[in-house]
């Protein structure tokens, strides 16, 4: 009778083999959940293979063995967050059609999933705009963007239709830009569920329930003590490096080395003349709202557009929409590497919030002259909308087709609004 005895190693071996892979497997898991941790917690600038493996728990050789280099780990990382987000939604539209939903039209869900973001998933939230702002970068990015817009568009449209609605790509997209538009206003203020429910299902103003709590702070940082214009010109020119370091790296990467390279001045210009990397990372926040805004209104007060009203502020808001997007894109990167910054620190929230609320104040007049009965909240979502378009536009390299919808689709926008003041 044969024996059964030569093949107990083979089997041993094959056993061994199944529990270091298992191993490695939860070992990569412990790092790419490290790895949105730190993106939320960090930024995209600061992620680096040793602030992950500390993060993991694990030695840095485990990080640099499972991801070469820092964007192999943010494309698995949003290739992490994707599919569990395509997932979430395919079990939503699944309850819907079984009658166990517990929302009944896209609005009632984003609201729903905008809380969550406020609450259990603001860290993947937050990861998921740090990786979003990361892809208007570069063109690896650009299609790690499109994909994830592409998906999103899939299983909103599958959600809708299990909602029972009229399949309209321009309402799904809609509600996709509001989302996105919403999380970029909301998740540097670092509001709590009640806030945003009390604002978008109870309709309270957003300019007294959303208000930072913490008092604008005032620097005790040294200043030079003459203001020649040598002095001047070398501030200047240094708001200029640290605009160029947020531009290209986000607001995690302003150091005094990086400024001072991207400046060549010396280490010391930075500190000498604005104290502290707090400083110097404010005064660029405010030199970059300071242009936006002064941008705005220069197109506003030149512009000879005329017309009905609602096709004229349908005109204003794509032009300047086109111009922010194709010439200044770079600067709105910027802008919002700064907001998701103030959600880690609070001295930058009340600049943050200042501009929202200068952008909802200015969309409010505007709206009013349509329909008097516009609400701080019907301002506060029109904002959101053209913010979410922008992010979409820079973050999948501002293709032509989707600029050329931009009109016809911010007209929908203002026309919906409207309608449901009346």
């Amino acid at each position: 009778m044969a024996s059964t005895k030569p093949a107990a190693p083979q089997q041993s071996h094959q056993n061994e083999q199944a529990r270091q892979g298992s191993r490695s497997a939860r070992t990569k898991a412990r790092i790419a959940d490290a790895v949105i941790t730190v993106l939320a917690e960090a930024g995209s600038s600061r992620l680096t293979h040793r602030l992950v493996a500390a993060a993991a728990g694990v030695p840095l050789a485990a990080t640099t063995y499972h991801y070469a280099t820092k964007r192999d780990m943010i494309a698995d990382a949003s290739s992490r967050l994707l599919d569990g987000y395509v997932r979430s939604f395919r079990r939503a539209a699944e309850r819907q059609r079984r009658g166990d939903g517990v929302v009944t039209d896209l609005a009632g869900f984003a609201t729903r999933l905008l809380a969550n973001a406020t609450g259990r998933h603001r860290k993947s939230a937050l990861a998921w705009c740090e990786i979003i702002l990361d892809a208007a970068r570069s063109a690896e990015g650009h299609v790690l963007a499109d994909a994830w817009f592409h998906e999103l568009l899939t299983v909103w449209n599958d959600l809708a239709d299990a909602m029972g609605g009229e399949r309209n790509d321009h309402a799904v997209e809609s509600a996709i830009d509001t989302v996105i538009g919403l999380l970029f206003i909301t998740l540097p203020l670092d509001l709590t569920s009640a806030q945003l429910g009390a604002v978008l299902t109870g309709g309270a103003d957003p300019a007294v329930e959303w208000a930072p709590t913490i008092a604008p702070q005032v620097s005790d940082a040294p200043s030079p003590t003459r203001r020649t214009n040598k002095a001047r010109e070398t501030r200047e020119r240094i708001l200029d490096g640290a605009i160029e370091v947020l531009i290209a790296q986000g607001a995690g990467a302003i150091t005094y080395n990086a400024v001072a390279a991207q400046s060549a001045l010396t280490t010391a210009a930075p500190a000498y003349h604005f104290g502290s990397i707090e400083g110097l990372l404010k005064a660029a926040e405010g030199e970059l709202f300071a242009r936006s805004k002064g941008r705005y209104r220069d197109m506003v007060t030149s512009a000879q557009v005329v017309g009905p009203p609602l096709d004229v502020l349908a005109d204003m808001t794509t032009a300047v929409f086109v111009r922010e997007v194709t010439q200044h894109g770079r600067a709105a990167i910027a802008i919002y590497s700064i907001g998701l910054e103030s959600s880690r620190r609070l001295e930058l929230r009340p600049a943050v919030w200042d501009v929202v609320m200068d952008q909802t104040k200015a969309w409010k007049r505007r709206l009013e002259l349509l329909g008097p009965t516009a609400s701080p909240l019907d301002a506060m979502r029109m904002q959101a909308v053209f913010i979410g378009k922008q992010i979409r536009a820079l973050s999948t390299g501002s293709p032509l087709a989707r600029l050329a919808l931009a009109r016809g689709e911010f007209r929908s926008e203002i026309v919906a609004i409207i309608d449901n003041t009346k």
